[in-house]
């Protein structure tokens, strides 16, 4: 069994807060959650260009999403426990997306002696870094997501490998732009 670093102790934490601010929220929540992972993907591409009018769009997506969310709650309009689901559900998605995203954003390390080899996630950390990623299960699956179509495919008989491998590959093509691993 792969142990559990304080990187992933971290990661997780921050989903578990998304999912509690988000239910804290309740509908307001739900569609800044959502609408935040929805806004994940054309945010990336918009990053992997300029990262300073990818963060303007964030702040500006962020706060539309906001209005509509409070649009859409009146002010003396009582909500019960299904709109604080519906909160946690949207603070959930918006804490996994900005999980698997960082675990997938980690610079790639290119083989001084061979330029067909790289690593991931990067050896060249500072030292504590480096083990903390080597051994870090959601940096290694983040790892599997980065570079899924470099990896082969599990056989038809592995029944759960390839739910995996079909997870993985719906993740990388999500959060992956281009092919990071090809020579700059």
């Amino acid at each position: 069994m792969t142990p559990v670093t304080w990187l992933d102790v971290a990661l997780v934490l921050m989903v578990v807060v998304t999912t509690a601010l988000g239910a804290k929220r309740r509908l307001v929540g739900f569609v800044v959650g959502v609408g935040g992972a929805l806004l994940l993907r054309p945010l990336i591409i918009i990053g992997s260009r300029d990262l300073w009018i990818a963060l303007a769009a964030g702040v500006c997506g962020t706060l539309i999403l906001a209005l509509i969310g409070q649009r859409l709650v009146s002010a003396g309009r009582r909500q019960r426990w299904g709109t604080t689901v519906l909160g946690g559900v949207g603070g959930a998605v918006l804490g996994l997306s900005l999980m698997f995203a960082l675990v997938t954003s980690l610079p790639i390390e290119r083989s001084t002696t061979n330029e067909r080899e790289i690593f991931y996630p990067p050896r060249t950390a500072p030292a504590g870094l480096a083990v903390t990623f080597a051994q870090s299960p959601l940096v290694l699956e983040g790892r599997a997501i980065l570079l899924h179509p470099l990896l082969l495919a599990p056989t038809p008989a592995e029944g759960l490998a390839n739910l995996t491998w079909r997870a993985e590959g719906l993740l990388h093509r999500w959060l992956v732009v281009g092919e990071p691993w090809t020579a700059p």
